[in-house]
């Protein structure tokens, strides 16, 4: 199963199952607060997210990603893509559940909203 990749506002974002099946493909180095996955001539950092809600379709921890070196964020994320490590889980605006105090209900992806709105789908998605 891929790991999930977001975009909220102009940051990018992936989970814990992209950055364990990405180590199976290309060489991730560990750094204070995350990982550091090589492309070519530079590198994708991935830094820790904490105290933020839950992502649909996260699994695991969350870590925002950005380029450093010669890596190409956009290259590197359709390479990702195509070799099915992630698959496009979220585009927002902000923050899902973060809008004028807190979760939006019925359509958060907030794990508490899950359980209340949606118990049936709660198991799947822990």
């Amino acid at each position: 199963m891929p790991g999930s990749i977001y975009k909220i506002g102009a940051r990018h974002y992936v989970d814990s199952q992209a950055l364990a099946l990405l180590a199976d493909a290309y060489e991730l180095v560990p750094q204070a607060g995350g990982w550091r996955v090589l492309a070519g001539r530079g590198a994708v950092h991935c830094a820790l997210v904490e105290g933020r809600p839950e992502l649909p379709r996260q699994r695991g921890a969350l870590y925002e990603i950005h380029a450093a070196g010669g890596a190409d964020l956009k290259a590197e994320g359709a390479k990702w893509l195509a070799a099915g490590h992630v698959a496009p889980a979220g585009k927002y605006e902000q923050w899902p559940g973060s809008a004028k105090g807190g979760c939006s209900g019925s359509t958060c992806g907030c794990a508490p909203c899950r359980l209340r709105h949606h118990p049936e789908h709660a198991e799947a998605t822990r």
